[in-house]
């Protein structure tokens, strides 16, 4: 079965990333106003109806919840176009370095250790259904933050992350057995639309990690 990397056409991906960034900042707005607005009426009222105060303390403390969550999504699209950086800048572009044999065996165990598999057992004859087993197990960037409270994010972020792994799985995959060199010469020939894909991907992902309005 023929693969078609995901990175040639990631428009849906960017347009997941953008629209969940326009989302954030229309509730960041609209809490930082109704914060606002529940001061003024506790300033205004709270002297006649004293549970109007209770209306100022919700709201405060609803907005230290979403600020934190939301926060903590920022830092997860930074983390994440981070890593992509990385797999893009130190990994695919050593594909366009690989001659020999010996250096596509040496690029498959860099792309390992990119998934940090270390070997395949022979019980697996899928090469790729391994990887991609081991991949899930091995951790993002995106894992390290409390996305709880933010799912759309955060199944977009493992998402984008899931694609390197496939990439990765499609290097490897690419370039082990006797043909070998055409596995290559196909990676070779889609590099640069990767890599810009890879770029795109990444623009919308800093984006949502510095955009306030």
């Amino acid at each position: 079965m023929s693969y078609t990397s995901p990175w040639l056409s990631p428009g849906q991906y960017i347009g997941t990333v953008n629209s969940l960034s326009s989302g954030g900042i229309a509730i960041d707005n609209g809490v930082a106003r109704t914060v606002r607005e529940a001061q003024d009426f506790a300033n205004k009222y709270s002297g006649d109806f004293s549970l109007v105060t209770q209306l100022k303390v919700s709201t405060a403390q609803f907005n230290e919840n979403w600020t934190k969550a939301l926060q903590s999504s920022r830092d997860a699209a930074s983390s994440v176009s981070g890593w992509l950086r990385r797999f893009d800048e130190v990994f695919l572009s050593m594909i366009n370095d690989v001659e020999s044999e010996g250096d596509a065996r040496d690029l498959v165990a860099e792309f390992n250790s990119f998934l940090q598999v270390k070997f395949a057992p022979k019980s697996f004859n899928n090469v790729l259904t391994y990887l991609f087993i081991v991949s899930k197990q091995a951790g993002h960037p995106s894992q390290k933050f409390q996305l709880d409270a933010t799912p759309g994010p955060k199944r977009a972020f493992e998402e984008i992350e899931s694609l390197a792994d496939k990439e990765s799985q499609n290097v490897i995959a690419s370039l082990q057995g006797s043909d070998w060199r055409n596995g290559l010469n196909k990676l070779k020939e889609n590099l640069p639309a990767v890599v810009r894909g890879v770029h795109q991907v990444r623009g919308a992902l800093n984006s949502y990690a510095t955009k306030l309005d």
